[in-house]
């Protein structure tokens, strides 16, 4: 409509007429707009400017295919096909999908003036699987454990390693992230065919870990499965043996794990309700990952032993747990509700559960047996990728982390709090209770006790019992107590700055001097003791308070001899002195300052001169 020919549509560029149109508040070149809002009063919000998705998708069209000049490349069926699966791979929803193909369709129209719509039976069937999604016929979920069938479209080499790697009994998940770490390996490195790999070497192995490291500054566990996926692939796939790789490794640290105290778990469970709360008191209390609860089968709770039976955990190991007495009722309930479900589902025909290994070929009806079924089933029906079967699967894997961060940031806890750490408080607290490492490493399904042995880091342990030294400075309490420890301490260290030296500084009586036996002293009963004594008559215990308090006096200190003081001026002079020297040799020099002012100096200064 504004008279736009297709060659002034550059990617990346604009036309005179789409900024005179866009500065006019209408929209502007082919393809959907998204306009900008208008405030109340009638003048246009800020906010960014139209978008065309057409070129928006386009473009990462173009460069999904490595396209060099994308405004004279011609994209057909395939290229979109192609596209539509990667997509798909990466966990890109059905709608989104959808709008991408309309996108391109509108593009090919307006800008391309294409008339044959060649994407419109990819449209259709994309709407029909986005209607029903929406009416939950199949749900938003497919099978996760189902690794699906083997794509003839896929390269080659990524066909033969996912065959190596279902060969060996690989999980679903490895089998994905060694994929995708293949599959990045090959785009970088311009890698389609098996015949191509045969001039890669050890040294772009090694410039690839580098470059994670280095350009793309990756975590150290993603550095590591990429190293593991390519040495996998030249090993089962290759058949070549890798060279001794040097590359820029990432050290993976030792952290320690977040442990909730059971103050935090209970406050936790308490903005909790539901599937969820029954949920999180099945991990803290059996001390399962959040995979294997949610895999729990009926049959695998033992109520009459009280025991759960995990099975095929991490590393393929079935273990056995305690169950928790708390939860005998709460999960005796749900299973009735569950084969309430259960039966309505054998009304309707819909009755049936993922089984793992063929075991549906072994046992044909086995899927449908209630003992077979998931006790935190999901409400909707799933699809198997493999065979397009529909079954109702467990709840989502991603339901219950996010019910626990909202109940989380309700309870206020300032804790990166995730659904592994009811597994970690759950070791932890058996630990802090007396139980063997033994036993909690069988618990928990460790290969090797230096595992659990990560759980004593964090451990409070009553036996050994490590105090702060600012603890023992200034005693136990908290810094809003004044009660224990040293009390003057504590209020000079409350007290601004600019207010301690005027503190520091003792009040003078009338006479300017203060009396010793007014001050408080620190030693108690053992100044009393010393007070008992007998008293020398002599005057050197004047002269080591002198030499010591201030070099000033030290040349009155040398003619201290000669004098005879009076006998009380003396005795007290004495007492202190030999507070002071006594002070001074255990180290207390801060409480020889404090005696040494305390000196009835005006006694016999006067006779010295």
């Amino acid at each position: 409509g504004n008279g736009i020919r297709a060659g002034d549509l550059q990617i990346g560029e604009t036309t005179m007429a789409d900024r005179d149109a866009t500065d006019r508040g209408r929209p502007t070149g082919p393809g959907p707009r998204r306009f900008r809002g208008y405030r109340r009063d009638g003048q246009p919000a800020s906010g960014p400017g139209p978008v065309d998705w057409g070129r928006i998708w386009f473009d990462k069209l173009a460069r999904f295919h490595h396209v060099k000049e994308p405004s004279t490349w011609t994209f057909g069926r395939e290229e979109v096909i192609e596209f539509l699966k990667h997509q798909k791979a990466r966990g890109t929803p059905t709608w989104k999908r959808l709008r991408a193909v309309e996108a391109l369709m509108e593009y090919q129209r307006s800008v391309r003036r294409v008339e044959l719509p060649e994407l419109a039976d990819i449209r259709d069937t994309l709407q029909e699987r986005a209607s029903q999604e929406r009416s939950g016929l199949t749900g938003d979920d497919e099978v996760e454990e189902s690794p699906g069938l083997i794509d003839p479209k896929e390269p080659e080499v990524i066909q033969e390693l996912r065959r190596a790697l279902r060969v060996q009994h690989k999980a679903v998940k490895t089998e994905r992230a060694y994929v995708g770490q293949v599959l990045a390996f090959m785009r970088k490195r311009r890698l389609s065919t098996l015949e191509s790999f045969k001039k890669i070497t050890a040294s772009d192995v090694e410039a690839h870990l580098t470059e994670l490291a280095v350009r793309d500054n990756v975590a150290e566990s993603t550095q590591d499965q990429a190293y593991y996926a390519l040495l996998f692939l030249f090993k089962y796939v290759l058949k070549r043996d890798m060279e001794c790789i040097d590359a820029v490794r990432s050290t993976k640290p030792k952290r320690v794990p977040t442990v909730m105290s059971r103050e935090e778990v209970s406050k936790v469970f308490s903005h909790l309700d539901g599937i969820t709360l029954t949920m999180a008191k099945v991990l803290y209390g059996a001390g399962l990952r959040l995979s294997e609860c949610l895999r729990l089968r009926v049959k695998d709770i033992d109520f009459d032993q009280m025991q759960i039976i995990v099975r095929r955990g991490k590393g393929k190991k079935d273990r056995i747990t305690p169950f928790p007495k708390q939860l005998r009722a709460t999960l005796k309930r749900l299973i009735e509700k569950r084969l309430w479900t259960h039966e309505r589902d054998l009304e309707e025909g819909k009755a049936s559960v993922w089984l793992p290994h063929a075991l549906s070929v072994k046992y044909p009806n086995a899927h449908r047996e209630f003992k077979w079924q998931y006790v935190f089933a999901s409400e909707r029906i799933s699809r198997d990728p493999r065979n397009g079967n529909q079954h109702r699967h467990h709840i989502h894997k991603g339901t219950f982390p996010a019910h626990l961060a909202r109940a989380v940031e309700q309870a206020g806890i300032q804790k990166q709090i995730t659904s592994h750490t009811f597994r970690h408080s759950f070791a932890t607290h058996l630990l802090s209770d007396g139980a063997d490492i033994r036993t909690v490493q069988e618990l928990l399904g460790h290969n090797d006790v230096k595992t659990t042995m990560i759980y004593l880091h964090v451990l409070n342990r009553q036996d050994v019992r490590v105090v702060s030294p600012l603890d023992r400075l200034l005693g136990p309490g908290d810094d809003s107590e004044r009660s224990g420890g040293e009390p003057e301490l504590r209020e000079r260290l409350d007290r601004p700055e600019a207010t301690r030296q005027d503190h520091d500084e003792e009040p003078e009586t009338e006479e300017g001097t203060r009396d010793c036996q007014d001050v408080s002293q620190p030693h108690g009963e053992e100044l009393n003791a010393r007070e008992e004594e007998p008293v020398e008559k002599s005057g050197q215990g004047v002269s080591a308070v002198c030499i010591a308090a201030d070099p000033i006096i030290e040349s009155v200190a040398a003619e201290m001899d000669c004098v005879v003081l009076e006998r009380e001026g003396a005795c007290a002079e004495h007492d202190s002195s030999r507070v002071v020297e006594d002070d001074l040799s255990s180290g207390r020099f801060a409480r020889m300052l404090k005696l040494v002012r305390n000196i009835r100096w005006h006694q016999w200064i006067p006779r010295v001169f």
